[in-house]
């Protein structure tokens, strides 16, 4: 118990900023964990019908939360409900898309090379950053930015490794493909955020944005899949489900948005670049799938960019 308290006291000495950076560190590992299961998951259910599911425990897990929030002191409370259901909307159909392209890849590439290329928002966001927000790249930044920029390259085009599970429907290039344009999706859900996420309740705009997510993903899996008897679904399947909607979902995203409160968008981006390392873990762990030494070396260069980005700087970056 002492060491708990005092793992809390040290987290309460932390800055914002690095407050922020831990959390979004713990939230790609929960992310790593997820692509082996959703793969596998995919023998099972249709992509939609499969998000149908996710998003909607997801959402449904944070509606207590709402229930038994205290009123909001912060300015998000008194924003308008019309900018709380744009932003949130806007960030649900970049989410959906993003979800949809990326697990749609699963079907065709494998788990460590679907975290590879989604990692490369890392190079997408810094750009939509300073196009869109004006948001000025520091030295260390651009420094953080190029080390995990290059090590997603080794990764993503390196010579291919070894795997003891191959995707169901093999097409590496066409998964490769879905997948950077995930990668572009999600850039664009980050800098919504950071637009916005400082004047709006983490919490509600967390909901808005994941209810969304059901309901493209619900209409899209009426008029394009069969939707299936949930009664017969296999154990292993709900426990997908439950894995992806309450952390990698419920949680992940909710604390993202906190996060984004207190950090920019480039330095989420870059931590977020951490995942490829955590998916490649896992996917080793479940599958077998083996990287190669260049793929090994891209790897290292990710957490080296990571912790020159997110732990370079004293400067608080929450103004």
């Amino acid at each position: 118990m002492k060491w708990i308290q005092g793992t809390g006291e040290g987290f309460s000495l932390l800055s914002p900023a690095q407050k922020a950076d831990l959390t979004l560190i713990l939230v790609v590992i929960i992310w790593g964990t997820t692509f082996v299961a959703v793969q596998r998951a995919l023998e099972e259910i249709q992509v939609h019908s499969f998000h149908v599911l996710r998003f909607g425990i997801a959402t449904v897990a944070l509606l207590p939360l709402l229930a038994m929030r205290k009123p909001a002191t912060h300015s998000g409370a008194s924003a308008p409900r019309g900018l709380l259901l744009k932003v949130g909307f806007l960030a649900g159909f970049c989410l959906w898309l993003s979800y949809t392209l990326q697990t749609t890849g699963l079907l065709h590439t494998t788990p460590s090379r679907s975290g590879f290329l989604t990692g490369m928002a890392v190079v997408i966001v810094p750009v939509l950053a300073f196009l869109v927000l004006r948001e000025r790249m520091e030295k260390r930044t651009i420094i953080g930015v190029s080390m995990a920029t290059a090590g997603l390259a080794f990764l993503a085009f390196g010579p291919e490794g070894t795997i003891d599970q191959p995707p169901q429907l093999p097409d590496i290039p066409r998964g490769d493909l879905l997948t950077f344009g995930s990668a572009i999706a999600f850039a664009f859900q980050i800098i919504v955020k950071a637009r916005w996420a400082s004047q709006l309740s983490a919490l509600k705009l967390t909901i808005v944005e994941l209810t969304t997510v059901f309901l493209l993903s619900l209409s899209a899996a009426l008029l394009l899949e069969d939707f299936p008897d949930p009664t017969k679904l296999s154990p292993t399947l709900w426990g997908t489900v439950l894995l992806t909607g309450l952390l990698a979902t419920a949680f992940a995203f909710l604390a993202q948005t906190w996060a984004q409160r207190t950090t920019t968008a480039v330095r989420t981006a870059v931590v977020f670049a951490f995942e490829p390392v955590t998916a490649a873990i896992f996917a080793w762990l479940v599958i077998g799938e083996l990287l190669s030494p260049l793929a090994v070396f891209g790897g290292v260069l990710i957490v080296a960019g990571v912790l020159r980005t997110s732990l370079g700087s004293k400067k608080n970056h929450s103004d």
